[in-house]
C-alpha cells in the first residue's frame, strides 16, 4: 500500500506557504512602496488646500479642476528670504517637500475635481510634443491642471505655506489662522508666469 498522506501533506504546506506570502505582500501599505510616495494625512494641510485651490483654479477654467495626484514644490528662490518671523514655516516647507507626497482622493473642496496621475500628465505632453514640434509656451490642446506642494506649517499651526502651480504660472501662499479661520497673511508670495 502506497502512502499518500506524505506527498498531500506536502502539497498543503507548500500551497498554504505560498498563500501566506502572497497575502502578507498585499497587505502592506503603500506608503512603504518605493517608487510610490506617501499619502498627506494632515487634515489642517487639506484645510489649506480647499482654501487656495478654488480661487487659483477659478483664474484659468470654469471646467472641473484637474489636480495632479503628487506635490511639487515651488523653485527654491521662492522658499528662501522674507521675514524672520515665518523662518520656521520655511523650515517646515523645505522638510514636508524633501520628497514627492500624495494628495488623498477625498478632500474636501467646494468644486468638482479628479486627481490625475504627473505620469498622465507628462505621456499627454509628450504626445502634444510629436503633434506640435518646436518649442512653445503652451501647445495646442495641452491639459490645464494644478498641483500643489506640501505645506509647511509653524509649530503651533497658526502659520502655513503652501505652493500652487497652474499650468503657467505658480505662486507660493502664506497664510496665517485667525479666529479659526485660515487667511492670506498680506505678505505677498513668489509668483511666476509663462
Amino acid at each position: 500500500m502506497i502512502n499518500l498522506f506524505r506527498p498531500a501533506l506536502l502539497v498543503v504546506t507548500l500551497l498554504l506557504l505560498t498563500a501566506y506570502f502572497v497575502f502578507r505582500s498585499a497587505s502592506i501599505p503603500d506608503v512603504t512602496t518605493p517608487n510610490r510616495p506617501s499619502v498627506i494625512t494632515d487634515p489642517d494641510a487639506y484645510a489649506i488646500y480647499g482654501l487656495v485651490l478654488p480661487r487659483a483654479w477659478s483664474s484659468v477654467s470654469k471646467e472641473p479642476l484637474l489636480l495632479q495626484e503628487e506635490t511639487e514644490p515651488p523653485f527654491e528662490i521662492c522658499v528662501n528670504g522674507g521675514h524672520p518671523d515665518w523662518e520656521a514655516v520655511r523650515e517646515s516647507f523645505r522638510q514636508e517637500n524633501s520628497s514627492p507626497r500624495r494628495l488623498r482622493r477625498d478632500l474636501s473642496m467646494r468644486m468638482p475635481y479628479r486627481l490625475i496621475p504627473r505620469a498622465d500628465i507628462q505621456a499627454d505632453d509628450a504626445r502634444l510634443k510629436l503633434k506640435y514640434p518646436g518649442i512653445w509656451q503652451r501647445r495646442p490642446e495641452s491639459m490645464e491642471y494644478a498641483a500643489v506642494s506640501a505645506v509647511g506649517f509653524n509649530p503651533a499651526k497658526t502659520r502655513a505655506m503652501v505652493y500652487v502651480r497652474l499650468r503657467q504660472s505658480g505662486t507660493t501662499h502664506f497664510l496665517q489662522l485667525l479666529n479659526r479661520t485660515w487667511v492670506g497673511a498680506g505678505l505677498g508670495g513668489c509668483t511666476w508666469m509663462a
